[in-house]
């Protein structure tokens, strides 16, 4: 062997001094990031998404389902997108993003063996980005994406074993997690749907009752690990495809532990309008002024509103966009408009940037080139951000009154403001979107809209399940009413509408809006007069019964009934016994998940 000489040694020496510096320098720097020490913890919820500001989605890279399973960055750039590096993070962070989703599909890097083990290598290259989101001191929503297993046209009927396999997936990310402090939010699942069905995106009750058990399972997974934070992890959860349509979102169940109510949960919604503009070529100018262009938008922050926000219950937008048609200039508008919007609900919202940079085909999100880590649209961006910072965070939501409006003393009220809500002109986009419910157009029944205004109401119905999207039924009559307006739709009608357009039952109706036909309207009341007040039962997203008794207690498979409550988190003194009500009741039956987690881990 070769004898060091002093020097060589002393040299030696120098360097072994300064590797262990360095190492100790990157233990103390790059740390776990969800150490008590430096750890966010204690904060409810509302509290954590308060902090949250806007985000960026890392879409099309470790959601992607190409590329060698074998090679651990194949997959991430199976879709065009290159290898993600920290400089990309940072640069996301420069341009204000406070937030990063990070979509990952699993399904091909688990085992076969039942026990879906996920590839370690797979797991750590996740790892690593989220640590790089963690070094810039980002909030990081990890999920579950394009999951075939979740995705399957008979959703409704296999969730169950779709539900063990979630548990499996959730209780390994849980633990590998679990030390990571409330900077990062679990998501269930991204889209759950019946892929490949002509239900797909609208889905049936059925769906989603199944998408409320699969969110309970993943809760319940979480939750009973004892590892780190995930007592007190916010937990994302989604209805049927994360659809913000007013039925989906009414179908949702806030899932429980230990049989209450869980808590830190938030409602995750995708929200891509309108349509025509964010997702296709179909139209290429936003005009804020316009209902046409921003009443899908103002109908879902309603509907937030009304369903969780003013409940203690926050939400997300985890998806939103709109697609390049070369268009910069009707970007930002939309940008500015949907920033502004979403900072005056407090709800953040996520941008969903694919990598893709055409300007054909609806699909074209590139916000940012992954390559020079330059901004390809920066004032759609700063568009965002100066809608965000126009108005205080969460100080512009609407005033809407529920008190009962005394012009309709004898109705069965569905929605009321007294400030009223105006609609503009003939065939825009409603101003109001409820779910239908086949009770209101029984026999004798009358819908009744309050209003002002030179325009008259039209009723429109649609249907999911018959694929039939446009029932437009006119009012019978219109009264006058000191000085308002009354205009009343008759079931008569209504049923022979819906018959003429080939929905034999209007239990397949999925909504009930109204248009301003002729003219601008402010509305004030929705009622149903005429008919004997009834209660709805839902049952983890399905409507129950319609009675003025409660029905026999509902079963599900692996789930213990815990009674009905009136409040969508089952708050204590909501409890319902039965017995006549005064007006239309939502009751939510609450359950405890059976199901053991032990034996899917």
């Amino acid at each position: 062997m070769k004898i060091q000489s002093k020097k060589g040694m002393w040299l030696v020496g120098i360097v072994c001094c300064l590797c262990l510096a360095g190492l100790l320098c990157l233990l103390i720097f790059h740390r776990n990031p969800g150490t008590a020490e430096k750890g966010l913890s204690g904060y409810s919820a509302e509290e954590i998404v308060a902090r949250m500001g806007f985000g960026w989605n890392l879409g099309n890279t470790f959601d992607a389902t190409g590329g060698n399973p074998l090679n651990v960055y194949s997959q991430e750039q199976s879709w065009g997108n290159p290898v993600v590096e920290k400089e990309l993070i940072h640069a996301v962070k420069e341009a204000g993003f406070t937030t990063i989703r990070i979509p990952v599909t699993w399904y091909r890097h688990l085992s076969e063996d039942g026990s879906y083990t996920i590839d370690q290598a797979f797991l750590d290259r996740v790892k690593t980005i989220v640590d790089y989101a963690y070094e810039e001191d980002l909030f990081v929503i990890l999920n579950v994406h394009h999951e075939e297993w979740v995705n399957v046209p008979e959703l409704a009927e296999n969730y169950e074993a779709i539900g063990v396999e979630l548990s499996a997936v959730w209780s390994q990310l849980a633990e590998t997690f679990g030390e990571y402090d409330q900077h990062l939010i679990f998501e269930g699942m991204n889209e759950p749907r019946m892929a490949g069905t002509d239900l797909e995106w609208g889905g049936k009750p059925e769906a989603y009752a199944a998408v409320n058990y699969l969110n309970q399972v993943f809760v319940g997974t979480v939750r009973s690990s004892q590892t780190g934070y995930n007592g007190e992890r916010c937990l994302m959860i989604p209805g049927y495809a994360a659809s913000s349509s007013s039925a989906v979102l009414e179908s949702i169940a806030i899932p429980t532990v230990n049989g209450e109510g869980a808590d830190n949960i938030i409602i995750s919604v995708h929200c891509y309008s309108p349509y025509d503009f964010c997702l296709s070529d179909a139209r290429k100018v936003f005009d804020p002024e316009d209902p046409a262009c921003t009443g899908d938008i103002d109908n879902l922050f309603r509907n937030l509103q009304t369903l969780f926000l003013d409940n203690g219950i926050p939400v997300v937008i985890g998806e939103t966009s709109a697609t390049n048609q070369n268009n910069t200039e009707e970007r930002e508008k939309w940008a500015y408009y949907m920033g502004s919007k979403a900072a005056a609900f407090g709800v953040p919202i996520v941008i969903w940037d694919n990598g893709a940079n055409g300007s054909v085909g609806g699909e074209n999100h590139a916000y940012i080139n992954r390559r020079t880590y330059e901004w390809n649209y920066p004032t759609v961006v700063q568009a965002l951000m100066e809608g965000k910072d126009s108005i205080g965070w969460g100080t512009g939501r609407e005033v809407i009154s529920e008190a009962e409006i005394s012009s309709l003393p004898e109705g069965m009220l569905l929605w009321s403001d007294t400030n009223g809500l105006a609609s503009a002109a003939l065939w825009d986009y409603t101003y109001i979107v409820m779910r239908a419910r086949a009770h209101y157009y029984a026999g004798g029944c009358e819908v009744a809209i309050v209003y002002t205004g030179n325009g008259e109401p039209k009723m429109v119905l649609d249907s999911e399940m018959n694929n039939v999207w446009w029932i437009p039924v006119d009012p019978d009559r219109i009264e006058e009413m000191e000085d308002k307006n009354v205009a009343y739709f008759a079931a008569e009608d209504i049923l022979r509408e819906i018959h003429n357009a080939g929905v034999e039952n209007p239990a397949e109706l999925r909504n009930m809006s109204f248009l301003a036909a002729g003219d601008n309207i402010t509305a004030y009341e929705i009622s149903v007069v005429g008919g004997t007040p009834m209660v709805i039962y839902k049952v983890n997203g399905l409507d129950y019964a319609i009675s003025t008794e409660l029905p026999k207690d509902p079963a599900y498979t692996n789930m213990e009934f815990l009674g009905w409550y009136t409040t969508r988190d089952y708050q204590p003194g909501t409890e319902y016994t039965g017995g006549a009500v005064s007006k239309d009741t939502t009751v939510y039956a609450k359950f405890q998940l059976t199901l053991s987690y032990e034996a899917s881990k």
